[in-house]
């Protein structure tokens, strides 16, 4: 299945712990917005290690979409996503 995983959290070093967490599973395409394709174990592993993230809960928040492939097919892109520019780096 393919997700879509957003964040908004205030506090940096939890902010840094989950950014983390996430760039095991999947592709960091916009600053708090990543994308993954995930089976189910993989997917239920990722979240119990989120759910293991101390976020606060009053001002918080982490979103997790799911896209089947009809709803994937339909996604638009404008403009220019890290996943593209990351393309384009060269390591010497």
């Amino acid at each position: 299945m393919f997700y879509i995983i957003s964040y908004d959290i205030k506090d940096d070093k939890t902010r840094l712990k989950l950014f983390k967490l996430l760039k095991d599973y999947g592709t960091h395409i916009q600053f708090s917005v990543f994308e993954a394709t995930l089976k189910q174990k993989q997917f239920d592993k990722m979240l119990s290690e989120m759910r293991k993230i101390k976020i606060d809960k009053k001002c918080d928040s982490i979103i997790i979409y799911s896209l089947n492939k009809v709803c994937l097919r339909n996604k638009i892109k404008i403009g220019r996503f890290l996943e593209d520019s990351e393309k384009n780096c060269f390591v010497v």
